[in-house]
């Protein structure tokens, strides 16, 4: 999976505000790949990255912090993408909800560092914050984003018998929980003589969710 590529940037033109913004996220993302940990993220480290003056981040982000954040949600953004499309023309509700948990998994996989910065900067699978002044919605929620979606394939195999599951909450929380182990596991480099990981991935997913094979 593409994740980026490092390297200057031609300068955008005088007023490019959006793309300068955009511009300065990609950086950061291509930082916490390189180097996998968010104090890499520096104002001058970006901007010399970028071609631009320090000063010019400040049009667009309080500091780093912020930067990081916006890299977080893009992220989880791009997580949701990476699993729809994985599901694209699979009108199967087991075989969507395999497809998806195994495009979860390849996902955290193949971008170690991003995927870890998923949760070290959010509680659940949103990109977002609750709003510190309490003046917007508690995104904080198992009802929106990747996991919504998990939920969503969990229960639609529970409505079509495919699934013996009772409880999609539940289920989807089991599942999210070792899926994100077996990220873990292997996206560290965890030396183990894992056996076919195909064959792995489809059975944890049948087994926690209780998927009956096909007639």
């Amino acid at each position: 999976m593409s994740t980026g590529q490092t390297g200057s940037r031609r300068r955008n033109a005088r007023g490019a505000g959006q793309a300068l913004r955009g511009d300065i996220v990609s950086a950061a993302r291509e930082i916490l790949i390189e180097d996998g940990y968010e104090s890499a993220v520096t104002l001058r480290g970006l901007a010399r990255r970028i071609g631009i003056a320090p000063q010019s981040i400040y049009l667009h982000f309080a500091g780093p912090d912020e930067i990081v954040q916006a890299v977080t949600v893009e992220t989880f953004a791009q997580l949701g993408r990476f699993i729809a499309q994985a599901k694209e023309g699979i009108d199967v509700p087991r075989d969507r909800l395999i497809a998806g948990c195994r495009a979860y998994m390849a996902f955290g996989i193949a971008n170690p560092h991003l995927y870890g910065l998923l949760f070290n900067r959010n509680r659940l699978l949103r990109g977002e914050e609750p709003s510190p002044a309490g003046d917007g919605p508690d995104t904080r929620t198992p009802d929106a984003g990747p996991f919504a979606a998990l939920m969503d394939g969990v229960r639609q195999c529970i409505a079509d018998g495919s699934s013996s599951a009772k409880d999609v909450l539940s289920t989807a929380t089991q599942l999210w929980a070792a899926m994100h182990g077996f990220v873990m596991l292997r996206g560290n480099g965890y030396q183990f003589p894992w056996p076919d990981l195909t064959q792995t991935e489809v059975d944890l997913i049948t087994s926690i969710a209780r998927l009956r094979e096909p007639d």
